[in-house]
């Protein structure tokens, strides 16, 4: 076997959502996704369990343009996102103290904020009718943009590595995230006019 050549790399450390099954959300589970600078790239579940750990540049990437990392490695496809779907099941304590731990020494400084799903962030308002409704879907907003912004990151330093990738404006949720705010706003107005 070849040894890929030596790499420098960006540490990181991100608190992200592997994605298991495209039609269950329940198997979108929290994983730590790291690279050290050596250029070691893991990802390891909630119950500590390693997923992936390889030198980076014997795995490709590429970025959808709904901010997804498709990680190809070991002849295996792997969808992480930056934020989980409303049946994700919540990050293990174990998770949350490591990324506490390592907020300092890792470029992912919203780790900690995304510590639960967007969906979790929606249905924690469910019995105040209306106001939930506007309330959950601004934090599942902002819940996503966080994670975006987590998954751009990433996109931005695994290029410096020598490792495949294939980028992505990532401009389709953005647009989404468009027509959410203004069929909240026309929600708000109607609302407002009945009362």
């Amino acid at each position: 076997m070849t040894m890929p050549p030596h790499v420098s790399a960006t540490p990181m450390k991100s608190l992200l959502y592997w994605r298991k099954s495209k039609i269950n959300g329940a198997k979108t589970v929290p994983v730590i996704v790291s690279m050290d600078p050596s250029g070691m790239f893991r990802m390891v579940d909630a119950a500590g369990v390693s997923v992936l750990s390889l030198p980076v540049q014997q795995a490709s990437f590429r970025f959808t343009s709904m901010g997804t990392m498709v990680v190809t490695a070991q002849g295996r496809t792997y969808d992480v996102l930056g934020v989980g779907a409303s049946m994700s099941p919540d990050p293990s304590p174990e998770q949350k103290a490591e990324m506490k731990a390592a907020v300092a020494d890792y470029k992912d400084r919203t780790a900690l904020n995304r510590a639960g799903s967007a969906g979790a962030a929606m249905s924690g308002a469910g019995g105040l009718g209306g106001v939930a409704g506007v309330a959950g879907s601004a934090l599942m907003m902002f819940s996503y943009y966080e994670g975006l912004e987590t998954i751009k990151a990433w996109q931005a330093v695994l290029p410096q590595t020598g490792a495949p990738v294939q980028t992505s404006a990532m401009k389709a949720g953005l647009y989404m995230m468009l027509g959410l705010v203004v069929a909240i706003i026309i929600g708000i107005i109607v609302a407002i006019n009945v009362l």
